[in-house]
């Protein structure tokens, strides 16, 4: 795997904190065999169950500086440990490793949407399926704001006397469908030499960019401009408005939230599981963060307090942008409780990302 692994996070710089070679092991193996169980860590049982060959004394020692320092916490005196927000972010940062996904967890992605041709919403559906079915927790798709879109094509066709349809395709092949008003002398030969026109001189442009130059053309002295030419840009003018974009903000396709309700980090925390809830019914927290992963253009990791969703502070989120043309377009990944396997999600997150910006450079796609 690729060595672009960036995990950001509002907090201190991991990197400036350091440990020593004992205290960092003991810490690793409490997140991983926390990551396991999902109980507490005692040090009789790390002195089992882990390779570190030290007593439960010792541990107990190591484990309660390592509370102090806040890297460890306990609900009770008596109660084993559990890994803090810096714990977890420690322990993503400096003590796990990452490999490729497996060959069956490669093909289960790519028989998704490698072999098919498949527009952005549709493979957006498709990918978030899969990431939640091999992570058992929630997969998302970010897919682009429209206004960020580069323009592919587009047509028109009459619906009736004074309306038509606008079907507009971009370069990823995402389709919107918009109605505009016609005067009564538009026919169907006129809309279809405006479509060639507007095809010809709009092409490879994003959204913002047509609006500006529609927005130049309609200010110019028009006695130059023949009368085709002119209804183009009025034309233009209602597709490409702020108002016909108003609805343009990123859309999010999440699959599989339930089985995060249902983890034991949440089934068991009935005010855990609504502040959950109510963080997943409203998506725009959510869409926040994606847009600030977007800027990055590798995998981004936010524990805990640094993936603020609403009320709750208890998830994770690990997330990568997918690029068309060197362009980040949105980003894939997952959110889960905070307690899960890094490793692998990092993997599968990072393996999609760049099968994606593949497929849709690809002449799959159109």
């Amino acid at each position: 795997m690729a060595n672009d692994l960036n995990f950001n996070s509002k907090e201190k710089r991991m990197s400036e904190i350091i440990l020593s070679k004992r205290d960092a092991s003991v810490l690793k193996a409490v997140v991983n065999t926390f990551i396991e169980t999902g109980e507490p860590v005692g040090s009789r049982r790390l002195s089992k169950d882990s390779e570190i060959n030290y007593s439960p004394a010792t541990l107990r020692s190591i484990m309660s500086n390592l509370s102090e320092e806040g890297f460890l916490s306990k609900t009770h005196f008596s109660s084993g440990s559990s890994p803090t927000d810096l714990g977890y972010r420690t322990f993503v940062d400096h003590f796990i490793g990452f490999k490729e996904p497996t060959s069956q967890e490669k093909s289960s992605i790519g028989d998704r949407y490698l072999s098919r041709e498949l527009h952005l919403e549709q493979l957006s559906i498709e990918i978030s399926q899969i990431l939640s079915e091999l992570t058992n927790n929630a997969g998302f798709f970010l897919l682009p704001n429209q206004k960020q879109l580069h323009f592919q094509h587009i047509q028109f066709i009459k619906i009736t006397k004074h309306k038509a349809m606008v079907v507009i395709v971009s370069k990823s092949g995402m389709i919107q469908n918009k109605m505009i008003k016609l005067d009564n002398q538009t026919n169907q030969a006129e809309l279809d030499k405006i479509t060639n026109y507007l095809n010809d001189e709009f092409s490879g442009l994003t959204l913002n960019e047509i609006k500006e130059k529609v927005i130049e053309q309609m200010n110019k002295e028009g006695k130059d401009f023949d009368l085709l030419y002119k209804k183009a840009f009025s034309l233009s003018s209602q597709i490409f408005s702020d108002e016909q974009q108003e609805d343009s903000t990123p859309t999010l396709y999440m699959q599989g939230t339930s089985k995060i309700f249902s983890q034991p980090d949440f089934a068991d925390d009935f005010e855990k599981l609504q502040e959950l809830y109510n963080a997943f019914e409203e998506k725009n927290n959510i869409v926040k963060l994606l847009n600030k992963c977007i800027e990055d253009s590798t995998t981004t990791v936010l524990i805990g307090s640094e993936c603020t969703i609403g009320e709750t502070q208890e998830c994770s989120l690990v997330a990568r942008p997918y690029h068309l043309g060197g362009r980040a377009l949105g980003t894939v990944g997952v959110i889960g409780p905070k307690r899960m396997r890094y490793d692998h999600v990092v993997s599968l997150v990072n393996w999609t990302a760049n099968s994606l910006t593949n497929y849709l450079t690809s002449e799959k796609t159109h």
